[in-house]
């Protein structure tokens, strides 16, 4: 029996579902231009997009700093993603909401794509590189993913030549704050306590940080300033996104860190099936 022919790829454009090839943005709108836009990446499973409602409301928050329209309602979301979802035939996948400026308002496009991670990612666990930054503290767009993403773009992409799968911001000596990865966000272990950077710093507010916080409750974990000393002194490390839930630490830089270890184990059971 000859092999299917996979679907052509669809996308959904101002609530259109087209597919991918028809799909028409104008290059002189300030979107192509100069990266005037905010996104949302979430992942779906069963055919359906998880947490919709934070993603909403994040999105919503990121077009009012950007002077774009609001995003459309949570359950006029919902079916645009599930139909996309239908037509592409991937009941689990990462889907991309963007909001961008077009000539004249504001258009979105939904995409989806293949998760991004393995069950043997889990099992190795990710090697983070390091790379110093400037301070973000104070910069009124850290909160908000906007379009132009460039200065994480090409620190992932560094690190991953470097032999590595994620890259985490640190700031310039002397300080040595620790920040966030390009795509995800820190946590360390210590003496059995979570901690990760707080948002003063400039750090995007995680649907997934926030889920783990909530369920930890504060006795458990807490935000904290990280040195680079405490990072690498930390008994276990994790990171965190929408699409790869809890994602063990394997390896910093020269640093080793236990890929198995029992808290970070314990939430990735939780959060990751």
């Amino acid at each position: 029996m000859p092999a299917q022919t996979p679907a052509a790829p669809h996308v959904i454009l101002n609530g259109e579902l087209l597919p991918a090839a028809a799909a028409r943005v104008s290059p002189l709108g300030d979107g192509f231009m100069f990266g005037h836009g905010a996104f949302e990446t979430l992942r779906a499973r069963a055919g359906r997009a998880l947490h919709l409602d934070a993603h909403r409301t994040r999105l919503a928050a990121a077009c009012a700093a950007l002077d774009l329209a609001p995003p459309p309602p949570v359950a006029e979301l919902d079916l645009r993603i599930t139909r996309l979802l239908a037509a592409q035939g991937q009941p689990a996948a990462a889907v991309k909401i963007v909001r961008y400026r077009e000539l004249s308002g504001t258009g979105e496009l939904i995409t989806t794509r293949p998760l991004p991670v393995t069950a043997t990612d889990y099992l190795r666990g990710y090697r983070l590189k390091t790379f110093a930054c400037p301070p973000r503290a104070g910069r009124p767009l850290a909160a908000h993913k906007t379009l132009n993403y460039l200065e994480n773009l090409l620190a992932r992409r560094a690190a991953r030549e470097a032999g590595g799968d994620e890259a985490l911001f640190i700031t310039h000596a002397p300080d040595d704050l620790v920040l966030e990865g390009s795509a995800t966000t820190l946590f360390i272990v210590k003496g059995g306590v979570v901690l990760t950077p707080p948002l003063a710093l400039g750090i995007l507010p995680g649907i997934a940080r926030a889920r783990v916080l909530a369920h930890l409750g504060p006795e458990r974990a807490r935000e904290e300033t990280l040195s680079r000393e405490a990072l690498f002194a930390a008994d276990e490390v994790f990171v965190t996104n929408a699409l790869i839930g809890v994602m063990p630490v394997s390896r910093i830089d020269n640093r080793d860190f236990p890929s198995a270890a029992p808290v970070t184990a314990a939430l990735a059971n939780f959060f990751n099936h």
